[in-house]
């Protein structure tokens, strides 16, 4: 099956979220750019923008769900938070329309190279069917968030909290589906770093086998080298001529080839979703501040009550969702990143001659090649993304909650 037929049902939704411009031909398997979705996407980018500066320049209580100043600040900077992440995340889609074609014939081209040169099957229809698992399962974490909130906030009787919560929803839906297409996008790359790390493995550089084709020739080529070589570089040429002729040196050949079509691929995913990740980031760090700090105030006039216990569950459940995304975020692309090195190791195992001088040009310059190109996911070159980030959110996080109970006690001292 190929790439493109196993996320027709996410370029789908994507389509709907004005994230993609592409259409694809099921019959053909070819992709191509829709006017009508890009005149889709620009209108979706303008009525982003107006509801941004609507709610930049418009300071309206039915936005806000809370009675004190610094919770309608916090209230304000998340709403606006989600909305810039919603105009600046479509904005990119749009920009980088042309570069997700790329991607898609990057990706291409590496499983034709898999499929032709190495006999190896990509099972992109196990990939379908993995991707739609984990799909509905952040749905359904975004669904059973969305509406536990909502029922915490009807049964506390918040009036303004619905009309907080609608404006919220859609941008929230949008961001998500958008962290599930980057999550996808690294999945692929993964899923072929793992079956060139279980090629690799395989290898044995000592089991030359005669070629055929090359036996059949030989008395000729002996021959013909005879009459212009020294006996000497005769037997050095054969020799070298021969061992390259072993397919599993062939094999490793196509193997740094194929991870530094990988590379590139990284490169490009870098270059489409670097924005997108830097602010959504910076939405879900602005969204789990905001919910300790009104789990902080929840606690602080907690009187055992049930609504008092509604109010601090909503607050942890609204959090989740945002966790989830960067949790699953710094996990996965750690996790492809160390490919690099298990490679590396892999690439050290291979049985080889160590008198043998092409075996080891070859496997040095793999390693370098290892060593200069490793793989590194950004949020467009201002953080790398892999799990030290969850440290440094979680000591912001604690930084700014102190800063913003340090403003709630002042502005109680003011008030007393």
């Amino acid at each position: 099956m190929d790439i493109v037929e196993s996320l027709i049902a996410l370029n789908t939704c994507m389509q709907i979220g004005a994230l993609t411009q592409w259409l694809v031909d099921g019959k053909k398997g070819k992709i191509y750019l829709s006017r009508l979705l890009e005149c889709y996407a620009v209108c979706t980018i303008i009525v982003a923008l107006v509801l941004l500066l609507y709610g930049i320049f418009t300071y309206d209580d039915d936005f806000h769900k809370s009675g004190n100043d610094i919770g309608h600040t916090v209230d304000y900077i998340q709403i606006i938070g989600i909305r810039v992440a919603h105009a600046v995340t479509i904005l990119e889609a749009f920009l980088q329309r042309h570069s997700q074609s790329l991607f898609v014939k990057q990706v291409r081209e590496i499983d034709r190279i898999f499929e032709c040169s190495l006999n190896v099957d990509v099972d992109n229809r196990a990939l379908r069917t993995q991707l739609i698992r984990r799909g509905i399962i952040m749905l359904a974490i975004y669904l059973a968030s969305e509406l536990f909130i909502l029922f915490a906030k009807f049964l506390v009787k918040d009036r303004h909290f619905s009309i907080y919560w609608l404006f919220y929803l859609l941008p929230f839906f949008i961001c998500g589906l958008r962290y599930f297409q980057i999550f996808v996008a690294i999945t692929i790359v993964r899923q072929r770093l793992d079956k060139l790390l279980l090629t690799l493995n395989e290898l044995n550089l000592l089991n030359s086998k005669q070629k055929q084709a090359t036996n059949s020739n030989s008395n000729t080529n002996i021959k013909f080298i005879s009459q212009t070589l020294p006996i000497y570089e005769t037997s050095e040429y054969l020799h070298r001529h021969y061992d390259m002729e072993n397919p599993d040196m062939k094999r490793l050949l196509i193997i740094r080839d194929l991870y530094n079509r990988l590379w590139e691929s990284t490169c490009t995913l870098n270059r489409d979703f670097g924005i997108s990740i830097l602010i959504n980031v910076g939405n879900d760090f602005i969204s789990i501040t905001s919910n300790c700090y009104w789990i902080f105030l929840n606690f602080k006039g907690y009187s055992a009550t049930f609504n008092d216990f509604l109010q601090i569950a909503s607050s942890a459940v609204w959090s989740v969702p945002h966790v989830f995304n960067v949790l699953i975020l710094a996990l996965l692309c750690d996790r492809t990143a160390q490919k690099t090195t298990a490679i590396a190791l892999g690439l050290h195992r291979i049985e080889t001659n160590i008198w043998n001088d092409n075996h080891n040009t070859v496997i040095e310059q793999f390693s370098l090649q290892l060593l200069h190109q490793k793989l590194v996911f950004s949020a467009a070159g201002f953080f790398d993304i892999n799990c030290t980030l969850l440290y440094a959110i979680a000591g912001a996080t604690t930084t700014y909650l102190i800063i913003l109970i340090q403003f709630h006690m002042s502005e109680n001292r003011v008030t007393s």
